[in-house]
């Protein structure tokens, strides 16, 4: 046997056999008691965060897993780490609790050692970076010592597995609850766009009315309590929403008093009663609708149906779905002119059939112009499904100002941020005036609205 052998006996020997008052004794319960740390500290700051394994698997089930998107969020890195520590060193500690204090005890010992080094860093971290809550987990952490010192010398005085089997169930019973909290973004305030002097604000906003989990604190219900909140705040004049439901809509007449809004189901969807609407709000105080229609994105625009071609292989293709332009023409109670007010939705499926419906929406854009001569401006917003570099919105910008400001542009499609998508907005809103201001509204007030963010913009006439 070598010297190491040697020495390894004689240091499990000494922690076997060593008795209450010494060092070695002391060492060995504070470094058993420090294991149950790793399920107080950092369960009580996820708990905090409510952020659990069930609600991390299930934004990865649903959104796929993006490290650029999690680590950009610190707070809920380290609430899901925590987690994951809480079922790394739980397994330790049960797995150390297979081995009886007669038998095999120096590997017990020195694994439950190296656990609870592990345990220790950890709690350290918690307690300088998170101060006073962490206060209550030691709490909780001392009753637990407690409760595991009276099991621990249980054991050694019988030198049988039964404590250690109650402390496996008290460790597996910490896993488990470790998935009983439900993750909510931290709640932010708000940074309004700056009040600028315009003639006109818009905002655009695909608002998913019709999705969002629970668990992750996205349901529908919440979110459109969230969208309204926010519209109160900023108030801007008119709004165009992708995405809308009848049940928002409806919901939204009694939670935005301010303003009239406008939608019509595009049609073709499985439920009904999340049928696309492409609606659109105005502050009623200022303006009273003259005109408001819906035109399809087809060969048919006067009536419900899908974009249909033949592709250069002839095939028979169509659109993703049935694509709406949704829009009101404004009397300016102030100088009596009109606004023409746009907002589409252009399709994710087909290049060709995005490229289609914006020119249907610009022809019908030139009839309205031609119809009401006497206009302040036209407003145009959207989700185009794609970038500044993509056709149909070269042929929008190539008849309208863009009010996006280089300079300040940001990602507009965020899934429930999930997922990192550079600096590329997909959401877009057009004027014939001239932007004075341009806001992405991607503040949160106690959870995301949308799995897009919101376009604010003042215009000029």
């Amino acid at each position: 046997m070598d010297n190491h052998s040697k020495t390894n006996k004689k240091f499990g020997s000494i922690l076997k056999a060593s008795e209450t008052k010494t060092p070695w004794h002391i060492m060995r319960l504070l470094s058993f008691l420090a294991s149950l740390a790793v399920l107080c500290l950092p369960m009580f700051y996820a708990g905090h965060k409510n952020v659990s394994l069930i609600t991390f698997a299930a934004s990865i089930h649903n959104h796929g897993i993006d490290l650029t998107a999690i680590l950009s969020d610190r707070a809920y890195l380290f609430a899901v780490s925590a987690i994951l520590c809480v079922v790394i060193f739980g397994i330790a500690e049960i797995i150390c609790s297979f081995f009886s204090s007669a038998k095999s005890g120096y590997k017990r010992d020195i694994i439950a050692f190296s656990v609870n080094f592990g345990v220790t860093v950890l709690m350290s971290f918690c307690s300088v970076g998170f101060g006073a809550r962490v206060k209550a987990g030691l709490i909780l952490t001392l009753l637990i010592y407690f409760i595991r010192f009276i099991l621990q010398n249980a054991v050694h005085k019988k030198g049988v597995n039964t404590y250690n089997t109650v402390v496996a169930l008290i460790i597996v019973g910490a896993v488990i609850a470790s998935s009983c909290f439900v993750y909510r973004s931290p709640k932010v305030t708000y940074t309004p766009p700056k009040n600028s002097d315009c003639d006109i604000s818009a905002v655009t906003f695909n608002v998913a009315a019709a999705f969002g989990e629970k668990l992750d604190g996205t349901s529908s219900a919440e979110r459109c309590d969230r969208f309204a909140s926010y519209m109160n705040s900023i108030k801007p004049d008119i709004i165009g929403t992708q995405e809308m439901n009848s049940i928002w809509l409806e919901k939204l007449k009694s939670t935005m008093p301010d303003y009239e809004n406008y939608g019509v189901k595009r049609g073709g969807d499985s439920e009904e009663k999340n049928s696309e609407m492409n609606a659109v709000f105005w502050n009623k105080t200022k303006f009273s609708a003259v005109e408001k229609n819906t035109i399809w994105l087809s060969e048919t625009p006067e009536k419900e149906s899908k974009y249909t071609y033949i592709d250069k292989d002839g095939n028979h293709c169509e659109a993703g779905c049935y694509r709406i332009c949704s829009y009101v023409v404004l009397l300016n109670k102030q100088n009596g002119k009109n606004i023409i007010f746009m907002n589409t939705h252009l399709d994710n499926a087909s290049e060709q059939a995005a490229d289609f419906g914006a020119n249907v929406v610009m022809n019908k854009l030139n009839e309205l112009k031609e119809k009401y001569n006497n206009t302040d401006c036209t407003v145009l917003t959207g989700d185009f499904n794609e970038t500044q570099d993509g056709s149909a919105y070269k042929l929008v910008a190539s008849k309208l100002n863009d009010c996006t400001n280089r300079a300040k542009k940001t990602a507009t499609y965020q899934e429930w941020g999930y997922r990192s998508t550079g600096n590329e907005p997909i959401d877009f809103i057009f004027t014939d005036g001239k932007a004075v201001d341009y806001t992405v509204l991607n503040d949160l007030n106690n959870g995301y609205v949308s799995d897009h963010y919101g376009v604010y913009s003042g215009i000029n006439f």
